[in-house]
């Protein structure tokens, strides 16, 4: 039978990040996931850290991660492609420049330097967007890397210091005795340890229901696609007209984006993707935002399951019943506040306490939410964007 100090369900870059640093402090890690290695929303991500200037309760923790970035390649000893150089919100019709002004007052509210910019403004840093691009929000810090670099260069790092990752073996149940953690089901299998990292994304939820504990997240099908190598256009992280789109190192303009699909999970099987129509409508959208898109040749497209809380923040939990279980989710920016979130979950599971400030993150929020909140929230399949 085996047994290991830590079991970490998930091996998207949450998973891994936490697994890289519980295994660095010196514990016996164990990875499970049920399909490949960062398979799901991680390498579907576009790539990006946002400061969440939207939700200023969780900037301190992205603005910690962003301390981490600078220097994650030489961490893990491997590239990440990581490039700063700012992020940019567009809006490209009147209703979305109303929007993004109302947004604005809650990017005031943290201690990052935001500005809000006219259209020619930002045509200056980025000359291919449309003239139809009437303003937006900028900042000059932020920026993004490479998701299927990234979450390679976590895996490796891990394996390097002795860690294990088990792909296609899906965890079917948490298993819990005396109030307190002892480990997982799989198919093959029971595995046993004295602590568990639950950072499955919307599985999270499912694997939590049978302990009676409420973890609201709702899982949608995100796109994502990415061009040949094209001259250099800009360096920034840029989302507008509901897309995110960024230049790789290779030239490759790599973007994602709604209308999201909301679906349903079941443990152990694999939602279907990806959704031609949808992709379509990127495309659409795309060659709108920068109509030099229009004469560019598109090399392929997919697509991931992202979770999604009520108030889209990220949530990181630490259990007193059953002890020794911790849980993290992001709602689709994961990708970005990974390298701070791992260090969080790894020193909540090795020390019961943590330096990273999650102290308005944890699932504590949601202890008068309605099961139907989804319903009242109105989430509906294209009525939101990224």
């Amino acid at each position: 039978m085996d047994n290991f100090d830590v079991i970490v369900v998930g091996a998207g870059i949450l998973g891994l990040s936490v697994a890289y640093n519980a295994q660095k402090a010196g514990a016996r890690v164990l990875v499970l996931d049920a399909g490949a290695t960062a398979y799901e929303a991680s390498s579907r991500a576009t790539g990006y850290l946002s400061l969440r200037g939207e939700t200023p309760a969780e900037s301190p923790l992205a603005q910690e991660a962003e301390k981490l970035w600078d220097g994650l390649s030489d961490e893990l000893g491997y590239p990440t492609e990581w490039t700063q150089k700012g992020r940019i919100w567009a809006a490209f019709h009147e209703r979305e420049l109303e929007e993004l002004k109302q947004l604005y007052g809650s990017f005031r509210k943290t201690d990052v330097p935001f500005e809000f910019l006219d259209g020619d403004a930002l045509r200056q840093m980025i000359p291919c967007l449309s003239e139809t691009c009437l303003g937006g929000i900028w900042t000059q810090r932020s920026g993004h890397a490479n998701p299927q670099r990234t979450s390679q260069a976590f895996a490796w790092a891990f394996s390097d210091l002795g860690g294990e990752i088990r792909e296609h073996t899906p965890v079917l149940e948490l298993l819990v005795e005396g109030g307190k953690a002892k480990g997982v089901r799989t198919a093959q299998g029971e595995l046993h340890c004295g602590k568990v990292a639950l950072c499955a994304a919307a599985h999270n939820t499912l694997l939590l229901d049978p302990l009676g504990i409420r973890f609201p997240l709702a899982p949608v099908r995100l796109e994502a696609l990415v061009t040949t190598p094209m001259p250099p256009l800009f360096d920034q992280a840029f989302i507008g007209n509901g897309l995110s789109i960024r230049q790789t190192k290779r030239g490759n303009l790599h973007m994602n984006g709604g209308p999201y699909e909301w679906i349903d999970l079941d443990i152990g099987k694999e939602a279907a993707k990806p959704n031609t129509q949808i992709v379509r409508n990127i495309l659409r959208r795309a060659i709108e935002t920068m109509p030099v898109l229009k004469g560019a040749q598109f090399l392929r497209s997919w697509a991931g399951i992202v979770d999604m809380a009520p108030d889209q923040m990220t949530t990181i939990h630490a259990f007193d019943n059953p002890d020794g279980l911790v849980t993290a989710a992001c709602s689709g920016h994961g990708f970005g506040m990974a390298p701070a979130v791992g260090i969080a979950v790894a020193e909540l599971l090795l020390k019961g306490e943590t330096r990273m400030p999650i102290d308005q993150l944890s699932l504590d929020r949601f202890k008068s939410i309605s099961p139907e909140w989804r319903t009242r929230r109105n989430w509906q399949a294209g009525q939101y964007n990224t």
